[in-house]
This record gives structure tokens, C-alpha cells and sequence, in this order.
């Protein structure tokens, strides 16, 4: 949102300071400490480090959760959890930049260092150039495996609550399978020529088509560094005049359209240039640059499907699934409910703002949620000015995000905290310099 964060931020502290005197709402400090901190990334430029935007992210996840037969509520909490990664990294790295960052103590979770820090390696984007071979991404993809598995298996041995261990299986299940969506994203993986290889393209029932995963291929040609391409993610951070960056790569939102900072031009450009090889090529037209993003996102779903079956490999892994998957929390805890409720209409509102719903300017009826998200709560705080962009931020602030703000530190995100998730599932995946720990050949 450009250079006037902070003037934005005062606003919306205003804005809020003057409906808590005139009685409107009370809340106590520390509270309202947590919610600057929230409303303080919301207003924030975000990173283009980010991933598969937030609904079909979503959209894969739901599909596991059917395909299961997850409880509707179980499914949910693990969107949550597939959600984490973008919130504790692209989010908060972009509060951590602010001129702001210093007056928002109370960024909770969001503002752990550790929990960053391991966020990032859950996306696959080529990190400072690290990736040079297909056997590094074989590396990422059997160590998260591992981890996986092995931090499932440790949640049944916990001493804590049925609550708490569904919940820390659910999540732990969500944030793993983001980095696996993200590889096909954030990679030329539906590029390659798969139908010349002896794992053809797959024609799927309700139309269209998907690329073989990287396990199919790989239960053919099992040395990946013999395979008769080179996959190649996106660098990050991108660099000015380089052609393979995460911001040309991604095929995160169905437009394929970007926000290119690194080079000078329209804040909005067409990716279509760099997607037109593969099965599904984007030509620049709509339809099929929405087929090409398609062919990414249903190659997502089925290893999102295939993951969950690859993890319950580990018996004690399945049964800690097992246990959480027909968890209805509606019939069980009417209190979390509600925080669930608030996490979701969190996550929607923040990915909305951001731009990272589906792109900035989301089709069709995933651009009218977003409308409905802001354009409704315009001008409700009497008196404000500036720019229709500033009242949106300005009345989801004193009208939206409160209510949502004030539950948004519950169960399921204290859980980061205190049980190291994201932590547990990069470890011996990257360091703290922000490299990945590939092996020395």
C-alpha cells in the first residue's frame, strides 16, 4: 500500500481510540496493543514471498479433507494451519520492515524471529540461488516428509488434551502440505514436457488435466538427478533483470498477474510470458492463462491427496490422523468455534487486503467476497478522509478486524508458539541465514 503505512496506521488508532471513548466498544490495553499489531500488518506492503494465494491454498485443502472424509470443522482448522506459513512469513516480514516495527511489541507469534525464520523454507522458492540440482528438491521433499511423520507421531506421546492434540495435528498437517502446493506453484514443474516421458499428463473426470506429482515421476525414473529435465523454482528475493524469479514463476493466482517491485514499470503486469511452456501453455488471454494456472492447481491438489497417503505410511502418524479427522468442533466446544470463525474470517480478510486472495484484482466471485470484505465497511468511522483505499483499511479497522482481533491469539495460533510447529518441520531443511542445508556431494 506504498510509503504511508505509518500516516494509515495513526489513523486507524485513531479511528479506534475515538469509538472506544465514545462507548462504542472497551477493550484493555494489552488488547488493543494486539490489535495494532494485527491492523499494522494489515495496512503493510506485503512481500512478494508469498505463496498459492490464500483461496485455492484453501481450495486445496478442502479437497484432502473430502477426499478423507474430514469433519468440516477438522478441515477447516487444517486450512488454518496451511495458512500459517504465509502469515508468520510474508506477513510479518513486511510488518518487521515497517519505520512502525518498533512500536508493535505485541505482534505475538507473527513477530517471533525463530518461527520466521523456519517459515521460510516452507514455500520451496530458490532461496538466494541455493537450488542447482533436481536431487535438492528430492532433498526438501523427503526430509518434510520425515518430519512430518515424525512430529505426527510424537503428538500422540504428548500429555495434553484431545483438543490441543487435534489441534496440533491439524495444523502440523496444513502447514506441511503448503510447502508441497507451493512446489508446484512456485516451480516450472507443469512446464515440462511430461507426455514425451514415460509418465504422461492425466485427463481428470470433471475436465481438464493435471501433471503427473514429482512422486509419480519419481516411482519411474528413481535417480532424480538423471531425469531428462531440470526443474528450476523461482529466486527469491528476486532480483532485478533476472527472467527465473518467484515474482515471473508463481502460479499463484489465477490471472497470472504480479506485482513486479524489483524492476521499474505498471504495478501490475501479465506473467503469461514466462508460462508458456507445458501441456497447458498461457497465451496472454484470460482463458488461457486461468487453464495454465489450472493445470498448477490440480497437479497441487493431487499431491496434496498423495501426501496425505504418503505420511500414513507411519503407522503412528495415521493414528494421530485418524484421531483428529472426525473432530467435529461444532458439537464439541462451542467456544472454539468461535475462535475458528474469527481465524477464518481473519485469514480472508488479511489475504483480501494484501492482495493475496486471488491476486490484486480477483475474478469473478472471489472478487466480490473481497468487495464485500471492504467496500461494506467503508466510511463507518464518521468523519474519515483520504484516499477509498485509507476509509476500507480505516473501517475494517474500528468494525471488522476488532471483534475478529481479539480471538485471533487463541488456541490455534498459541500452538506455534509453544509447540515450535513450523520449527519442527524445517529442521534440517535450512539454517538461520536463511540458506537451505542441502547435502555436500
Amino acid at each position: 500500500m506504498g510509503g504511508g503505512s505509518a500516516q494509515l496506521l495513526g489513523c486507524i488508532l485513531m479511528a479506534i481510540s475515538v469509538r472506544t471513548m465514545r462507548g462504542i466498544c472497551t477493550v484493555n490495553c494489552s488488547v488493543l496493543r494486539r490489535l495494532t499489531a494485527l491492523l499494522a500488518v494489515a495496512a503493510l506492503p506485503v512481500s512478494p514471498a508469498a505463496a498459492f494465494d490464500t483461496y485455492w491454498h484453501a481450495q486445496c485443502v478442502q479437497r484432502v479433507g473430502e477426499q478423507f472424509g474430514f469433519a468440516e470443522s477438522a478441515w477447516k482448522i487444517m486450512q488454518l494451519g496451511n495458512f500459517s506459513p504465509d502469515f508468520f512469513g510474508p506477513v510479518s516480514e513486511a510488518a518487521s520492515k515497517s519505520p512502525g516495527a518498533a512500536q508493535l511489541p505485541a505482534l505475538d507469534q507473527a513477530n517471533d524471529l525463530q518461527i520466521r525464520r523456519a517459515a521460510i523454507y516452507l514455500h520451496f522458492d530458490n532461496l538466494s540461488s541455493d537450488f542447482h540440482t533436481n536431487n535438492n528438491f528430492d532433498y526438501l521433499f523427503g526430509r518434510l516428509l520425515q518430519n512430518t511423520q515424525t512430529l505426527l507421531a510424537g503428538h500422540n506421546r504428548l500429555q495434553v488434551d484431545d483438543r490441543t492434540r487435534n489441534s496440533l495435528t491439524l495444523i502440523t498437517l496444513g502447514a506441511s502440505l503448503h510447502a508441497v502446493q507451493d512446489f508446484y506453484s512456485h516451480s516450472d514443474w507443469v512446464h515440462n514436457a511430461f507426455d514425451q516421458t514415460g509418465v504422461k499428463v492425466i485427463s481428470l473426470p470433471a475436465g481438464g488435466v493435471r501433471a503427473p506429482t514429482w512422486f509419480e515421476f519419481r516411482e519411474k525414473h528413481k535417480d532424480a538427478g538423471q531425469w531428462p529435465f531440470q526443474v528450476q523454482s523461482g529466486i527469491y528475493p528476486p532480483v532485478s533483470g533476472a527472467r527465473n524469479t518467484h515474482t515471473h514463476m508463481n502460479h499463484d493466482n489465477s490471472r497470472l498477474m504480479c506485482m513486479e517491485p524489483e524492476n521499474p514499470g505498471p504495478p501490475l503486469r501479465t506473467q503469461a510470458e514466462y508460462h508458456g511452456a507445458g501441456p497447458v501453455p498461457a497465451r496472454g488471454d484470460d482463458a488461457s492463462n486461468l487453464a495454465h494456472q489450472q493445470l498448477a492447481v490440480n497437479t497441487a491438489i493431487a499431491a496434496s491427496i498423495e501426501w496425505v497417503m504418503l505420511v500414513e505410511s507411519n503407522v503412528d502418524a495415521k493414528r494421530a490422523i485418524e484421531a483428529a479427522r472426525r473432530w467435529n468442533v461444532k458439537t464439541s466446544d462451542p467456544h472454539l468455534v468461535k475462535e475458528l470463525q474469527a481465524g477464518l474470517l481473519t485469514e480472508m480478510a488479511l489475504s483480501c487486503v494484501a492482495g493475496k486472495w486471488d491476486g490484486d484484482q480477483p475474478p469473478a466471485d472471489r472478487g466480490l467476497v473481497c468487495r464485500s470484505v471492504l467496500d461494506s465497511k467503508v466510511n463507518l468511522v464518521g468523519g474519515s478522509t483520504g484516499s477509498k483505499l485509507e476509509s476500507e483499511i480505516i473501517g475494517l479497522a474500528a468494525t471488522f478486524l476488532m471483534p475478529v482481533a481479539l480471538r485471533f491469539t487463541g488456541l490455534f495460533w498459541d500452538i506455534h508458539g509453544k509447540y515450535h510447529i513450523l520449527e519442527h518441520l524445517t529442521e534440517d531443511i535450512g539454517s538461520d541465514t536463511g540458506r537451505y542445508n542441502f547435502p555436500k556431494n
